[in-house]
């Protein structure tokens, strides 16, 4: 898929912050209650950190993601490890999977992000069967976001995805179709510095990596500023959201 969305999503080195999402990505595949041969997609996948947990649980998985880049590095890992995921490109607004096709999916801080909110919510229930289970997990609006917004870098509102850490909003993109539970969690990183922090963050998240680049340098130098001085203690503390669901 080509375009500047797909593009964002490209380049970074996401499998570093990935990797920091391991507990979550753990508590995730947990929560589909998954049994040996269940059919999962993992939604927005990334580098796979859902799909490849939820294959070593026996199940059959799907990872479906709009940049081919962080495909790349899913297969690359599910192939070290001998698992059979299909890793396919796609649109989560627009799921290129039959009605009901799933008995789990997931979507750790990737489906979110999708301009369309109630198409993408949509498609979650549409591949889900009767029964089954929902698990994505969202950040809502925080410290991080005042950072961002302090830094220059906002999102249309429509479009907003911390809207989806808003339990009405989720109710109302969601609530006909799973019976839903919310449940809070905390994601922690540290580094040596503030400034390692900092390139972690600006190097590995694809969409802030892709506003940088896409900035004048004197724009870019005073929003390095900002990022700074809220990483100079070295630790990176956020509240998540998972979302939970069972497709009624």
């Amino acid at each position: 898929m080509s375009g500047s969305v797909a593009d964002s999503w490209s380049g970074a080195s996401y499998e570093r912050i990935a990797e920091t999402y391991a507990p979550i990505h753990d508590r995730v595949v947990a929560s589909l209650h998954l049994e040996p041969g269940d059919r999962v997609l993992d939604v927005a996948c990334g580098t796979g950190g859902v799909a490849l947990r939820a294959a070593r649980a026996g199940a059959d998985v799907v990872g479906v993601d709009i940049s081919v880049d962080q495909l790349a590095k899913a297969r690359e890992a599910a192939d070290a490890e001998k698992l059979a995921i299909r890793f396919e490109e796609g649109d989560c607004q627009a799921l290129p999977y039959a009605d009901a096709e799933f008995d789990g999916v997931a979507s750790t801080f990737g489906a979110v992000f999708a301009f369309d909110h109630e198409r993408t919510a949509g498609e979650l229930a549409r591949v889900c069967r009767v029964g089954g289970r929902l698990a994505m997990t969202t950040w809502p609006e925080d410290e991080w976001s005042r950072v961002n917004a302090r830094a220059g870098r906002t999102y249309p509102e429509s479009s907003n995805p911390h809207g989806w850490g808003d339990a009405a909003h989720v109710c109302a993109l969601l609530g006909d179709a799973f019976e839903l539970e919310l449940q809070a969690g905390t994601w922690r990183i540290e580094a040596d510095s503030g400034e390692a922090l900092w390139e972690l963050v600006s190097t590995s998240m694809p969409p802030l990596r892709a506003w940088l680049m896409e900035q004048t340098n004197d724009v870019r130098a005073r929003a390095e500023e900002v990022y700074l001085e809220y990483f100079e203690s070295g630790v990176f503390v956020r509240s998540y959201v998972l979302v939970l669901g069972t497709r009624l």
